[in-house]
């Protein structure tokens, strides 16, 4: 059975009525059917919502989710990262974990600092901090819910984003874990190969 993680895209997608959302729904219906598994990661919740907050709690994630139709997708918990995770909904690193996450940043965000001093320097203030702070927070997420993806050894990462899918990062990905990145209606369409 074809597993899929859903990325932040997807959900947006829902609540947005973007035209891919029916094929999000349709990965939905196939996990309802049992003809298919879909996920969502826990890091999602920490994203920044459409007002610029960031949720206090992972409640208000759990609502998110059922107002969507979706409290029966599993929740994939990611390693721990302090300020990005919800301490009840992460699990603690294994001795790789931030090399594992340093090298999807170096294919994801090839020009940008992984490191939190490094992508917002002390001498930042005012809007230009917290535009740093943002970006950096976004890069975070989205090498976290990656990553997630990657340890639970899902077949298929789904996403709208093109950063993750472009051409160039194709093979670095799939050496590191992510061997297969589509779009929701690449996605709602992919029924894994027979294992022979």
């Amino acid at each position: 059975m074809p597993t899929f993680t859903l990325d932040t895209n997807c959900l947006i997608a829902l609540e947005e009525r973007r035209h891919e959302a029916a094929a999000v729904n349709e990965l939905v219906a196939r996990h309802r059917a049992g003809a298919s598994l879909v996920r969502v990661v826990a890091t999602t919740a920490a994203e920044n919502q459409r007002d610029g907050t960031v949720l206090d709690n992972f409640a208000g994630f759990q609502e998110r989710l059922h107002k969507l139709g979706l409290e029966d997708l599993e929740i994939l918990r990611p390693v721990c990262v302090l300020d990005l995770s919800y301490l009840d909904w992460c699990v603690l690193a294994h001795d790789e974990a931030e090399a594992e996450a340093r090298n999807l940043h170096s294919v994801l965000f090839p020009t940008a600092p992984f490191d939190y001093v490094d992508a917002v320097p002390l001498g930042l203030d005012g809007q230009a901090r917290e535009q740093a702070e943002r970006k950096w927070r976004n890069q975070q997420l989205d090498v976290m819910v990656l990553h997630t993806h990657i340890m639970a050894r899902a077949d298929v990462f789904v996403t709208s984003d093109k950063n993750f899918r472009k051409t160039s990062k194709q093979a670095r990905l799939a050496a590191l874990g992510a061997s297969l990145i589509l779009t929701p209606s690449d996605a709602a369409s992919y029924d894994r190969p027979p294992t022979t």
